[in-house]
C-alpha cells in the first residue's frame, strides 16, 4: 500500500537522473523520455501484480471465514455450546476447524489474529482474520507487504439452539418400538452405513465397524436417529425370534444374526437434548435363549457388579449364560460422536460409556425403569449395546421411551409371573423344597455315610444341577431314618466323627426382588429332664438362648433313649442365615465323602476358613449381621417345631441359605427337615409381610444416587 510520502520520493529520484546525466546531455532527450517511461511502466505493472496478490489473499481469507462459519453453525457443533464444556468447548472446536480450513485453501502466508472465532454466550459469533501479504515488486520503492483482513458475522444468535423439553410426559424425547422395518414381515438387518438387508441374504458376511459413523444407520418411525456400531441392528418380526412383543409387531436384537453365526455384538446410539430436570427411561427386555440354570428368574441391575456373577462364559444348552446380555448407557456429548466402551470379551468397541442399566437374562418380557436427574443441560447420547457372548444370539429390546418427568402409567412389575400366586390358583408358589427323602437309606436309625452334596432333593426350582447342598467344614452328614421332625428321612446338624464337626449345610438360590417365606422343621437330638419349654425365635433373645447357655444336664437320646451323660443345654442350637453370595464366604461343593471343604471369599480368595463367615453371630451379645443376617434360631425343642421367616430381597442375585450349629460342639445336634422357599410376592404387592428381614446387598444400594458428569440416576428401580 502506497503512502502520501511516496510521490515525493519518486520526484527526487527523477531529479537525480536529470542532474547526474540525462539533463546535461542534450543528445539524450530520447533516452530520458525512454527511461522515465520504463520506470513508470515497471512500477505500474509491479504495483498491479502485488495488489492482485493481496486481493487473492483476501478472497482466500474470506473463503476460510465462510467455511469456519458454516462449521460453527453445524448442529453437531452447536450442541457443544450447550453441553458440559459450554462456550469453551464450542469455540475451541470451531478454532480447531479454522486451522484445517486454512490448510485446505493452500494459504501460504501467516494469519495473525490470535483467536479467529469468537462467540458470546447468547449472542453473536464472528470470524476475524488478518494477514500481511509480501510484495514482489513494490519493495523497490520501500513497500515490503500489503495488509489484508476480513470479518464475517456467523450469526447474531445461535439459530439452532435446541428447544428445551416441556414437562408434558407425553412429549417423549425418545420413542422407538422399531416398527419402521424395511422388510416388515420378516427380519431386517441394518448395517452401520444404513443399508437394509433381508433375511434372504443370510450368507452375507457383515463387516465389523468399531468407530461411530457420521450418519444414522436406522431411523425409527417416530424420528429417532440411531448410530450403529459393530455389525448391524437386527429388527425382528414377531414370531421370528420371540413369540410376542410388548407393543406393535417388531423388536430389536443387537447381537446381529445373519444366519451363519459370522456377525455379532452391536450397539445403537441416539442423540437427544436434555434440559435441567428429571426424566425417566423405560424399555422392555427379554432374553432370546432360555437358560436352564436361571429358570424363570430375571437378572438385571444398575451397576456392572450387580450381574458380574452371571455374565461369565459358562454354557447351558450349548449357548453362553451371558449370550442375552444388553447394556444401557447415557453420556454427555463432547465430541459429536457417541462415547465408547470395550466389550467384556475385549474384541469390540461399541457405543456407550456411562452404564446406567443392564440385563443378563429374562425368559419373558420385563419393563425396566431408570430415573434420571439432569444437572447440566445439553446433548446426551443414549446407547444400547449387546455386551455378552458375541454369538449372533442376543437379548431383545422394545418400546424405548425417554420421558420428561415420568412416563405415563406405572412401570411394569418384573417379578416372574410364574412365581405369582395368581399363576398358581391363588396359592403362593413353592420355588424349592428339600425333604431329604433321596437318596433312601435303610438299616439303623441314622446313617453316617450321608453325603448330601450328591442330593438334589425334590426341587421345583432351579438349582446348580447335580451339586445340591454344600457341607462344611467336612462333606459328611448323618441321614436319620427315624424320629425325624416331619417325614421319613432328615439330616442332623452338629454331628461329628474323627474328621471334625458337622457345622452346617448351605445352598445358593437365584432370587429376584420381592418377599419370600423360608420354612423348615426342627427338633433336638437329645432331651433334658430340666427343660420343658420350646426355645425358638427370631433372635437369641426371643428364643431364650441365654437360659440354655447357663445350664447343663443329663442328655437322653430322643430316639433310642440312650444316656449320653452331662451336656450343655445349648447342644442343639441351630441358626438359619441368608447372605448375598458376593458378601459372605461360600462353602465350595465337593463330592468326596469326608473331604475338608474350602471357602471362596468375597475377594475371590479360597481359604480353609471363611474370611467373612456366613453364619457368624454372638449368642451372648447378639447384633444382626450386616452381611449374613440371622433369620431364625432354635436352641431346644423336644418335639417337632415348624419354623418360618420372611425375607425381603433387594437385587437379583444368588443368595446362600445356611443352617449352622451354634451351640457347643460335642457331637450332638438337631435334626432339620422339609426346607421350603416360597414366593410371597413382588416388591409392589399388597399385603406384604410385616417386618421382613432385608438381606443386605453390595453397593450401590437400591434407591441410592449414582452421579455422572451432567446427570445422576437412582439405582435399582427394578
Amino acid at each position: 500500500m502506497l503512502t502520501n510520502r511516496q510521490p515525493e520520493r519518486r520526484r527526487r529520484i527523477i531529479g537525480r537522473l536529470f542532474t547526474q546525466g540525462f539533463a546535461r546531455d542534450r543528445r539524450g532527450v530520447v533516452a530520458i523520455v525512454f527511461a522515465l517511461s520504463v520506470t513508470a511502466m515497471v512500477l505500474a505493472v509491479g504495483t498491479g501484480i502485488d495488489l492482485a496478490r493481496a486481493y487473492t489473499a483476501r478472497q482466500q481469507l474470506s473463503a476460510v471465514a465462510a467455511l469456519t462459519c458454516q462449521y460453527a453453525n453445524r448442529p453437531t457443533v452447536v450442541m457443544l455450546a450447550f453441553s458440559g464444556g459450554g462456550v469453551s468447548s464450542y469455540t475451541t472446536s470451531v478454532n480447531s476447524y479454522y486451522a484445517v480450513a486454512l490448510a485446505d485453501q493452500n494459504v501460504t502466508w501467516t494469519q495473525t489474529t490470535s483467536t479467529p472465532f469468537t462467540y458470546t454466550q447468547g449472542g453473536a459469533g464472528k470470524v476475524t482474520l488478518a494477514a500481511s501479504v509480501p510484495t514482489s515488486v513494490m519493495h523497490v520503492v520501500g513497500v515490503s507487504s500489503l495488509p489484508v483482513s476480513t470479518s464475517v458475522q456467523c450469526f447474531a444468535v445461535l439459530a439452532s439452539t435446541p428447544q428445551q423439553p416441556t414437562a408434558d410426559a407425553t412429549a417423549l424425547l425418545v420413542n422407538d418400538g422399531f416398527e419402521n422395518a424395511y422388510y416388515g414381515s420378516t427380519i431386517t438387518w441394518y448395517l452401520p452405513n444404513g443399508t437394509a438387508k433381508p433375511w434372504s441374504d443370510g450368507a452375507f458376511v457383515f463387516p465389523k465397524v468399531n468407530t461411530a459413523p457420521t450418519s444414522a444407520g436406522y431411523v425409527g418411525s417416530n424420528g429417532s436417529e440411531w448410530i450403529i456400531m459393530g455389525y448391524c441392528l437386527e429388527i425382528d418380526y414377531v414370531g421370528k425370534t420371540v413369540s410376542s412383543v410388548p407393543q406393535g409387531t417388531h423388536s430389536a436384537e443387537l447381537d446381529c444374526d445373519n444366519g451363519s453365526n459370522t456377525a455379532g455384538n452391536s450397539s445403537i446410539s441416539t442423540k437427544v437434548y436434555m434440559a435441567v430436570g428429571s426424566y425417566e427411561l423405560r424399555y422392555y427386555y427379554s432374553g432370546r435363549i432360555a437358560n436352564t440354570d436361571y429358570g424363570t428368574a430375571y437378572i438385571c441391575g444398575t451397576a456392572a457388579s450387580d450381574t458380574s456373577w452371571a455374565n461369565d462364559t459358562s454354557y447351558a444348552g450349548g449357548l453362553g449364560a451371558r449370550t442375552n446380555q444388553v447394556n444401557v448407557y447415557l453420556d454427555q456429548n463432547t465430541t459429536g460422536s457417541p462415547p465408547t466402551h470395550t466389550t467384556l470379551d475385549t474384541t469390540q468397541t461399541l457405543g456407550g460409556s456411562n452404564l446406567i442399566d443392564e440385563c443378563v437374562y429374562s425368559n419373558e418380557w420385563i419393563e425396566r425403569s431408570v430415573p434420571i436427574n439432569v444437572t447440566t443441560a445439553g446433548y446426551y447420547w443414549l446407547s444400547f449395546a449387546a455386551d455378552g457372548a458375541s454369538d449372533s444370539f442376543g437379548g431383545q429390546i422394545d418400546d424405548i421411551r425417554l420421558c420428561p418427568g415420568t412416563c405415563t402409567g406405572s412401570a411394569g412389575d418384573d417379578f416372574p409371573t410364574s412365581w405369582l400366586a395368581s399363576s398358581n390358583g391363588g396359592t403362593d408358589v413353592v420355588l424349592f423344597k428339600e425333604t431329604f427323602e433321596s437318596p433312601v437309606y435303610a438299616g439303623t436309625y441314622y446313617n453316617t455315610n450321608g453325603n448330601i452334596g450328591l442330593s438334589v432333593g425334590a426341587s421345583s426350582y432351579w438349582g446348580l444341577t447335580g451339586t445340591g447342598w454344600s457341607m462344611a467344614p467336612v462333606n459328611q452328614i448323618p441321614y436319620w431314618t427315624s424320629g425325624c421332625p416331619k417325614n421319613n428321612q432328615c439330616v442332623e446338624i452338629g454331628w461329628h466323627d474323627s474328621t471334625g464337626y458337622d457345622v452346617g449345610i448351605a445352598r445358593p438360590f437365584l432370587l429376584d426382588p420381592g418377599y419370600y417365606l423360608i420354612s423348615y422343621h426342627y427338633v433336638t437330638e437329645v432331651t433334658f429332664t430340666g427343660l420343658s419349654k420350646v426355645y425358638c425365635g427370631a433372635t437369641p433373645s426371643d428364643a431364650g438362648i441365654a437360659t440354655l447357655l447357663g445350664g447343663s444336664g443329663t442328655a437322653m437320646d430322643r430316639v433310642d433313649g440312650a444316656n449320653h451323660g452331662t451336656l450343655s443345654w445349648a447342644t442343639g442350637t441351630v441358626g438359619l442365615f441368608m447372605a448375598h453370595a458376593q458378601m459372605a464366604s461360600e462353602p465350595n461343593f465337593t463330592t468326596t465323602l469326608g473331604a475338608t471343604v474350602t471357602y471362596t471369599n468375597p475377594d475371590g480368595s479360597v481359604t480353609a476358613s471363611p474370611t467373612v463367615p456366613p453364619n457368624s453371630i454372638s449368642l451372648t451379645s447378639f447384633t444382626q449381621s450386616t452381611t449374613s443376617p440371622l433369620l431364625d434360631i432354635c436352641g431346644y425343642a423336644a418335639t417337632s417345631q415348624f419354623r418360618t421367616a420372611y425375607v425381603y430381597i433387594q437385587k437379583p442375585a444368588l443368595y446362600w441359605l445356611v443352617f449352622s450349629i451354634l451351640g457347643t460342639y460335642n457331637g450332638f445336634g438337631a435334626q432339620i427337615d422339609n426346607i421350603y422357599i416360597t414366593a410371597y410376592g413382588s416388591p409392589w404387592m399388597s399385603g406384604a409381610p410385616a417386618n421382613p428381614i432385608t438381606i443386605p446387598v453390595p453397593n450401590p444400594q437400591p434407591g441410592s444416587t449414582i452421579s455422572y458428569t451432567g446427570f445422576s440416576i437412582i439405582a435399582d428401580q427394578y
